[in-house]
Parts: structure tokens; C-alpha cells; sequence
């Protein structure tokens, strides 16, 4: 199918804006064009859509509150590993001018006999795309997936989104009202995502924890953000299975069928060195790799995008590759070495996610020899929320004995530090340093001063403080 010349028009127009911010303003310039164009044209993004809809290529789309980046991009980057020409949103620009930014960069110059202006041609051989919540139904829609992938579901951003059940209800009447019947792949373990697959007619995969004999990983519900049973509104209970290894939770609602359902691919040792994933259509046996990004939500994230290249057909010696090679992008357990320091930077964004990223960097049980120093970089710009008062679900009470020096900066450091407080840090440990470059360059003064042995700098930045982190990081 052919582009009309208003259209090639446009690819040309968004190919010099990105240019201009490139390399002239050293910005990554996939939304702001975008942006400009849809001012231009207000059906340009339903345009572009429904010529990629026509070419019939398969498209993955990831949604959720925490992990679609990572899920996402171990996703697209193994398809690339197996030969596959790949359209994502890798940056993790998860709104819709990101994902049209993503597609029009997918639109490559043909030399097309019999035409005599530049024509375009949208090149890819799959379409993996990640989604902000909010938008998922208008863009499923439009992008009509072949497999939606659901991470979690938790409160965030209230003032944004309004409370999660609302979220859940708006995706899963999306994705029931998805023609073709797309391919669900969920969490077993966690009530709300799970629950957008219920009563739904869509073949899926839940994907999840399992014990065997040497164990099993800690994957404990988050009841917190699904108190009640979002189909009737009963109480979820929690029945739990304990060894001597870790804890394995389940939910079941006693007044309606609601429950978590058995994984059909799930992990089952807890040897972080090596991750055991084990899937009970394969008949080949357990699949086993050494994963690059440590935390139990990671195991998940490894989990889905697992589930989803082996519906597709793809290589165990690939997905082992390409998991075992992976490089996370900025913000998403990052890690580079700066001056002989290792730097860790991870995005926190509500309270089921920091409270994840607190228990790895700080341990799960016991005292550390070395506490670890943290740069928190918190603001509350429109895409960091502005309701700030998340912070006092954080549970920081569980984990400050194992925090040394903090370094607090954004536009609401002195909120952060009244929690910090309140959960029982000595205010001599807390440094507020308004300017971004100098709490940077203090929390590295910290860490220099450490053992050789531990010379480790923890960041954890809102959104739009990573975005600032950049230039001072990378």
C-alpha cells in the first residue's frame, strides 16, 4: 500500500525535526515531532496507523504500571538477535506521540519505479510497542495487536490515573472489544493484571513462580493495591505455601471464582546465578540462562518476554543469547563504571516499584557490613505526578537500617526528607542539595570515600529527574 504524497510529505517534515534536535540540540526528538505534526495534522497518527494495520504484521504490545520497558526491549531486542526487523519505542516514550514517533521512524525511503516524487515504505517484521495505561486502549485500537503482554497492575499517579481498579476496567473492556482475539500473556500472581483476563474468551498465558527441589522465588502478591476482588468487591485472600528457601503467595476470592491461575511458564529456582525457567508445553526440558539485571521483578519481566518469543516461535539458543547479552536502557537498572564507582540507577515512580528497588539494593534479610548511599533526585513535574503523598506508602521503615548517607535533590526534596525522618534516618545522614549536577557530585565524594571493595553510588530519580540525569551520567 501506497503512501499518499501528504503523507511522505510529513516522514520528510518529522525526518529534519528529529535531525535539528539530534544533532544541533543533542535531544533524542522521537516526541516532539510527533508533537508538531499531530498540530498539523489531527488524523495523522489514525493515518499511519491503518497503513501499518493493512501490511498485517505481527504487533506485541506491552502495558502496565511497572517493567514495560524492560519487558519491552528483552522482547525486541532477542527479535533482532534472531534476524527480525524490529519497530519499538525502546526509549521507554510510552505515550501516543511516542509510539506515532516510533512508527514514522519505521517508514524507510523506496525506490519505487513510475514515481516521481520520494516515496516511503514502512519496514519491520514485527511491532513491539510499550504503553502508558492511560493510552492503551486508544492505541491498541488502532495498532490492533497480536499479543498484549500485561506486567502489573499498582497505584500510580493518582491524581493522573485515579485509583487502579478504574485502570484495570478500561484496559480489560479494551482488550475485549480487540478484533482477531489477541494473545493475553499474564501474571499468575498478581490479582488486577490477572484479572483482566478473566471470563475473557482470548487464548493466554500466565506466566509466574513455581517450587521444585531446589526452592523457589520470593514472589509475594501485592495485596496492598488489591485489598478486594475487583469482579465481586469481596475480601482476596491469601493462602501461602512456605520452605525453608522463600515464600510463594496465592490469592482466591471465597465468594466468586476469581483466583490465580497455575503458570503455564514459570520460574522455579532461586539461584541468581542462574534463573530456571521451566514451561509446561515444552517438552525439551528446562530453560536456563544467567540473567544481567538482578531484583525478583526482573525474574517477571525475564518471565513475559520469555512467554511471548516462544509463542513466537523463537530459538531457545536465541532468547538465551540475547537475555544473557542484554543491555538495559537508562533508568532501568542501569549500571555503568565512573571513575572506578559503580553507578546504579533505577526509576521510582510509586510504591510497589521503590519498594522493590529498596530490597535489592539493600538486601532482603539482616544487617549489611556496608550501608548503601543513595542519591534521590524527586520532583513532582506533570510526569512524575504531582500528588507526592505516595511516599508514605514507601516502606523505607523495612529498609533504613541498611541506608547510609542520603543525598536528596528535585523539587521536593524536603517532602522526601520528612519521610526519610519519619521512618527513623538520622537527619545528620540526609543531604539536600537543590542543583542536580552538585548532589551528583556529592554523592560521588560519598562513594569515593567507601572501601575499595564497595566503591557502589545508588540513584533513584522521578521520571523527569532521570531525564536530567543524563547529561551528567552518560
Amino acid at each position: 500500500m501506497l503512501l499518499r504524497k501528504k503523507h511522505n510529505a510529513e516522514i520528510i517534515f518529522y525526518i529534519f525535526l528529529k535531525f535539528v534536535l539530534n544533532k544541533l540540540l543533542g535531544r533524542e526528538g522521537d516526541v516532539f515531532p510527533a508533537h508538531i505534526l499531530k498540530k498539523i495534522d489531527k488524523n495523522i497518527f489514525d493515518d499511519f496507523a491503518g497503513y501499518v494495520a493493512a501490511l498485517d504484521i505481527p504487533v506485541i504490545m506491552v502495558t502496565g504500571t511497572n517493567g514495560k520497558t524492560t519487558t519491552a526491549n528483552l522482547i525486541a531486542e532477542t527479535l533482532k538477535s534472531a534476524g527480525k526487523s524490529v519497530c519499538s519505542n525502546s526509549n521507554g516514550a510510552n505515550m501516543a506521540n511516542g509510539i506515532f514517533g516510533a512508527v514514522i521512524n519505521c517508514f524507510k525511503f523506496a525506490e519505487l519505479s513510475g514515481l516521481t516524487c520520494p516515496a516511503f515504505k514502512f519496514s519491520a517484521d514485527f511491532i513491539v510497542i510499550e504503553s502508558d495505561e492511560k493510552v492503551f486502549p486508544y492505541i491498541s485500537s488502532r495498532l490492533k495487536p497480536s499479543a498484549v503482554v500485561i506486567t502489573n497492575f499498582y497505584r500510580d499517579q493518582l491524581d493522573r490515573y485515579g485509583e487502579v481498579n478504574s485502570t484495570v476496567f478500561e484496559i480489560k473492556k479494551a482488550v475485549k472489544s480487540l478484533s482477531g482475539n489477541p494473545l493475553l500473556v499474564l501474571p499468575s500472581f498478581e490479582p488486577l493484571a490477572s484479572f483482566t483476563g478473566y471470563e475473557v474468551k482470548n487464548r493466554k498465558i500466565f506466566y509466574g513462580f513455581n517450587k521444585d527441589g531446589t526452592g523457589a522465588y520470593f514472589a509475594e502478591t501485592a495485596l496492598t493495591d488489591a485489598l478486594t476482588c475487583p469482579g465481586c468487591g469481596s475480601i482476596l485472600s491469601a493462602g501461602k505455601e512456605l520452605n525453608e528457601n522463600a515464600l510463594l503467595t496465592k490469592f482466591k476470592c471465597e465468594k466468586c471464582s476469581f483466583a490465580n491461575s497455575n503458570p503455564d511458564v514459570y520460574a522455579v529456582c532461586n539461584n541468581p546465578e542462574a534463573i530456571k525457567i521451566i514451561s509446561r508445553k515444552e517438552t525439551d526440558g528446562a530453560f536456563v540462562f544467567k540473567p544481567v539485571l538482578t531484583g525478583d521483578y526482573n525474574v517477571a519481566n525475564y518471565l513475559a518476554a520469555y512467554s511471548v518469543l516462544k509463542n513466537f516461535k523463537i530459538d531457545g539458543d536465541i532468547i538465551k543469547y540475547s537475555f544473557e547479552n542484554f543491555e538495559t536502557k537508562f533508568g532501568r537498572s542501569f549500571r555503568k563504571n565512573i571513575k572506578d564507582l559503580d553507578v546504579n540507577i533505577d526509576l521510582v515512580k510509586n510504591p510497589a516499584g521503590f519498594n522493590r528497588v529498596l530490597k535489592k539494593i539493600t538486601g532482603s534479610g539482616g544487617i549489611r557490613s556496608n550501608p548503601v548511599n543513595i542519591l534521590f533526585a524527586f520532583s513532582d513535574r506533570d510526569a512524575d505526578g504531582r500528588d507526592v503523598s505516595w511516599i508514605w506508602d514507601v516502606e523505607f521503615e523495612k529498609y533504613i537500617q541498611n541506608i547510609g548517607k542520603i543525598v536528596i535533590s528535585g523539587r521536593r526534596p524536603f517532602d522526601l526528607a520528612v519521610r526519610l525522618k519519619a521512618a527513623g534516618m538520622d537527619r545528620n545522614n540526609i543531604t539536600v542539595e537543590h542543583n542536580l549536577k552538585k548532589a551528583v557530585k556529592k554523592i560521588f565524594q560519598i562513594a569515593g570515600r567507601r572501601n575499595p571493595s564497595d566503591k557502589k553510588i545508588y540513584i533513584l530519580p522521578t521520571y523527569t529527574e532521570l531525564l536530567r540525569l543524563k547529561k551528567y551520567i552518560i
